[in-house]
């Protein structure tokens, strides 16, 4: 561990903050010099330190970046609470280190020495923390997991070499939208990201003292921002409503230790119908940590959306959008829905199938690629030529085409959906998107975030920006050049569709009409009879095609 090339390592204290008595601690101490105590002590005198907290410091003398240090109990052999602290404590290092923007990290068997945790029940647990993690997380910087074991604890070993035979990356077949027709209700069963949505309420999942530290739950509040789980109140009928935080959505319902999936969706529709919202997005309720199976609930959320859609009386809701994270969960979905087809002929389904561009390569079961292209081939002169347009003395290095089947699904729906509101009219263009080194990660897996708004100028809206020249973006204050003086920029398809002047302040574009609300620009300019950038509100609306490397 102590020579191990990674970002972070996780090092074990007690409760009495005692440091360097374990045999990791000391080991760690030994190697990277006094130095990492002081640090230690100071991180104690800066923060409150208590059972279950994490604390980081430098990796000093160590070939890491960063050493975090967990403030871990004695093993009360499932009385109390020691196994939820500790769950909570790889829950923690795992988004810090994404926090971090680093890309991995190095677990020894956290609790197994002197705190007296059982080693296989720790291995489990590990394991298990981080395949959920990775299965639930909206952000991908992470990208390796490190297990420490010594070689003598064979049940440890084993442990480890059962948890590796898990699904792999779903092929890009699945790549489309199963739609249902019941009544005036579209249903819409779609793979990808639920804090991406732009429906008018999105439903959450949670326990009672909105504590949970993992799965979409988590995934959502971490999204949201911290004022949506300080608005969490009083519950009504198992429900909480808060306002939709940094999230698309205008409210978020979380439901209370969903157990009766059909009722707890029945209860959702209605109130969704009450307050005259027209979309909603669920996530596959109780399919996390609730441990039920994926057909059974798949059924039962088929069920009670059918029962709803087929009422009458139902005259607001019109949208209804299931979004699965774990890609092997679609099938099950895919099977409930065609069961219903053929068994009821108020209901009809259909395939929206999504095609990846012809010249792809093969993405051999990788979630996202990224290609180098070759300097003769007409994709990298286009990309030159558009950028050398207006930034003719920089040196490109390399350009690179991002291929992501997930992130390029959600774009080519959003693309109909506007081309659809717009009446087909020319609703994209390309566009420059400049971006330091350690945001590139991040924009590969995830697309653009606008959470980052403001990062740099926001004088037109809290968006993402685009430019129009390349130029523009080449600027120090955007394309941050890197230690070898290495600069980066995005040339992006941006889903502009109709715009408007922005100002400062703005979140969402503004309404065409005041008197109608709901419908909105799609994005916002500096200067509306000629613009030279481009904000945009919602994520999906933009994918980062081509990576530039370039420098002076």
């Amino acid at each position: 561990v102590i020579l191990l090339q990674t970002d972070i390592i996780v090092n074990s204290v007690g409760v009495d903050l005692n440091f360097g008595t374990g045999p990791l601690c000391k080991a760690l101490l030994a190697k990277a010099g006094p130095a990492l105590e002081e640090e230690f002590d100071k991180e104690i005198e800066r923060v409150f330190a208590d059972e279950g907290s994490v604390l980081c410091t430098s990796g000093c003398a160590l070939a890491c970046k960063y050493v975090f240090h967990a403030i871990v109990p004695s093993w009360d052999g499932l009385k109390g609470q020691t196994l939820k602290i500790l769950e909570g404590i790889i829950y923690s290092c795992l988004k810090k280190t994404e926090e971090l923007g680093l890309n991995s990290i190095a677990f020894p068997a956290i609790g197994t020495g002197g705190f007296g945790y059982p080693k296989t029940l720790v291995s489990e647990l590990m394991f298990d923390m981080v395949f959920e993690f990775s299965s639930s997380h909206a952000r991908k910087t992470l990208q390796e997991v490190h297990f420490l074991l010594s070689p003598k604890d064979p049940d440890n070993i084993q442990v480890v070499l059962l948890r590796t035979k898990l699904p792999m990356p779903v092929s890009t077949e699945v790549l489309g939208v199963h739609e249902m027709q019941v009544g005036s209700v579209t249903l819409q069963v779609i793979s990808g990201d639920i804090t991406k949505e732009d429906t008018e309420v999105i439903v959450n999942v949670t326990n009672s003292t909105f504590d949970a530290t993992t799965g979409v739950f988590r995934a959502i509040m971490d999204a949201a921002g911290s004022q949506v789980e300080k608005e969490s109140g009083l519950s009504e009928n198992g429900m909480v409503i808060t306002q939709g935080g940094k999230l698309l959505c205008k409210k978020i319902m979380h439901l209370i230790n969903a157990k009766n999936v059909k009722i707890e969706v029945s209860i959702v529709l209605q109130k969704c119908e009450q307050r005259k919202y027209k979309s909603v997005s669920f996530p596959a309720i109780g399919t996390g940590q609730a441990g039920q199976s994926p057909a059974k609930v798949a059924d039962e959320m088929l069920d009670a959306i059918v029962e709803f859609a087929s009422k009458t009386s139902v005259q607001h809701l019109k949208k209804i959008k299931i979004i699965i994270f774990q890609t092997n969960m679609l099938r099950y979905f895919y099977e409930s829905m065609k069961k219903k087809e053929s068994s009821d002929s108020s209901v009809t389904g259909s395939w929206q199938s999504i095609m990846l561009p012809a010249q792809w390569e093969d993405m051999k079961e990788e979630r996202v690629k990224l290609v180098n292209l070759k300097p003769s081939c007409r994709e990298y002169v286009e990309v030159q030529n558009k950028f050398r347009k207006t930034c003719p003395n920089f040196v490109i290095e390399k350009i690179e085409r991002i291929q992501n089947p997930f992130l390029w699904q959600t774009y080519q729906i959003k693309k109909k959906s506007l081309c659809k509101k717009n009446k087909y009219q020319s609703n994209e263009k390309w566009l420059f998107h400049g971006t330091a080194a350690s945001s590139l990660s991040t924009i590969n897996y995830n697309g653009f975030n606008r959470g980052f708004a403001g990062k740099n100028a926001a004088v037109i809206g809290n968006g993402t920006y685009f430019a129009v020249d390349a130029s523009y973006s080449a600027q120090n204050t955007y394309s941050r050049p890197d230690l070898n003086g290495r600069r980066y920029m995005y040339l992006a398809r941006v889903l502009t569709g109709q715009y408007c002047a922005g100002c400062k302040g703005l979140i969402t574009p503004p309404p065409k009409d005041p008197a109608d609300p709901t419908d909105l620009y799609d994005s916002v300019v500096d200067d509306v009879d000629s613009p030279k950038m481009f904000v945009i509100f919602n994520d999906i609306q933009a994918y980062p095609e081509y990576l530039i490397t370039f420098r002076k």
